[in-house]
């Protein structure tokens, strides 16, 4: 089960919300007193590579199967460049016409009055109701596209933008065309933003799984002597060398158990931080969780009497310690637009 942080309260719908908003109820169920984060980096059987298989069996009835998919594909590119590709095109000099007229209006002396205008129209007409002060461009996407309110945010992103880029409306079909289309400019920039105010959660959920990693090999029972070198590919910051938690061994397999050393090697602390996120990729995003997954394996130690006293003492003193990270309310954000929100 995938977990996220979900999406946060908020009033409206900003672009962290919108990206998080698809795993919004995913932490739902989980039992934080029990939580365990190594099935998170353990391998299910489906995962491990068998050595040896075989060379895969062509049976005639997948051979027809699998030439039918061709024809259908082919149906598809078909369909792609008939369709599709056109239908884009249609849209995309649609929008431009909208972009036109919006920046149009807002350069107009009688700009207010204009907008007025529409909006009393939309009221009297569609009973659709806009905020006083709603852009041109919003006002003029809604005047337009009436009735499906994710297309409406999505059009008014994409215009939005083109906009602070200072692009100009005959310059726009080919603008989107290259940017990967409507959706794609909305989720990038959505991107973009919910990154800028997620830098410090990753660091400090990278901290969290890197403590986890480090337990885990302070109370690992298998262990093994090395007596060749140890090859150093951190950096050296100010004159001190970087500090690092791991050692790294490339191994190459002979046969069955066993496995031949390459090399061992201390990648310093930016190159392990990657290496440390990618084994716990699948671990939850919601600092609450992961948090509550660590103290439950700091109890495991501390229960564990085969462990070294220290260790267990240790554990204890940190589990005495407050939760850090508290739990985020997870709740529907913005999932039905008001029209006076358009």
């Amino acid at each position: 089960m995938q977990l996220s942080n979900g999406a946060i309260k908020v009033k409206s719908s900003t672009a962290a919300a919108l990206a998080t908003k698809a795993e919004e109820h995913q932490n739902e169920g989980v039992d934080l007193e029990t939580f365990d984060l190594s099935a998170f980096v353990a391998p299910s059987p489906s995962a491990v590579a068998v050595r040896g298989a075989g060379k895969e069996i062509r049976i005639p009835e997948v051979e027809k199967f699998l030439s039918e998919s061709a024809e259908l594909f082919a149906l598809g590119e078909k369909y792609e460049v008939d369709i599709v590709e056109r239908g884009h095109k249609a849209l995309y000099e649609l929008l431009a016409s909208i972009y036109s007229l919006s920046l149009r209006i807002e350069q107009n002396p009688h700009r207010d009055k204009i907008l007025d205008a529409i909006r009393i129209e939309l009221k009297d007409t569609r009973e659709i109701t806009l905020k006083a002060g709603t852009p041109a461009i919003a006002t003029m996407v809604r005047y337009v596209v009436r009735t499906d309110k994710p297309t409406i945010s999505r059009y008014t992103k994409v215009l939005t933008v083109a906009q602070q880029e200072h692009l100009s409306p005959t310059d726009l079909p080919a603008y989107i065309a290259r940017r990967g289309g409507v959706g794609q400019i909305q989720e990038v920039e959505s991107v973009a933003l919910a990154k800028k105010s997620g830098d410090k959660t990753s660091k400090e959920r990278t901290a969290l799984i890197r403590e986890y990693f480090e337990l885990v090999g302070a109370t690992s029972k298998m262990d093994f002597e090395f007596g060749g070198n140890v090859n150093f590919h951190g950096e050296e910051k100010d004159g001190k060398v970087e500090s690092s938690s791991f050692c790294v061994f490339v191994a190459c397999h002979v046969s069955g158990e066993q496995y031949k050393i390459i090399s061992a090697n201390d990648l310093g602390r930016s190159f392990e931080d990657g290496l440390v996120k990618y084994l716990g990729k699948a671990m939850p995003s919601d600092l609450n969780v992961l948090e509550h997954g660590l103290r439950n394996f700091k109890k495991r130690i501390a229960s564990d009497s085969s462990q070294p006293e220290s260790i267990r003492r240790d554990m204890k003193e940190q589990l005495a310690q407050p939760l850090k990270y508290k739990v985020v309310e997870v709740i529907e954000a913005e999932a039905t637009l008001k029209d006076d929100d358009a």
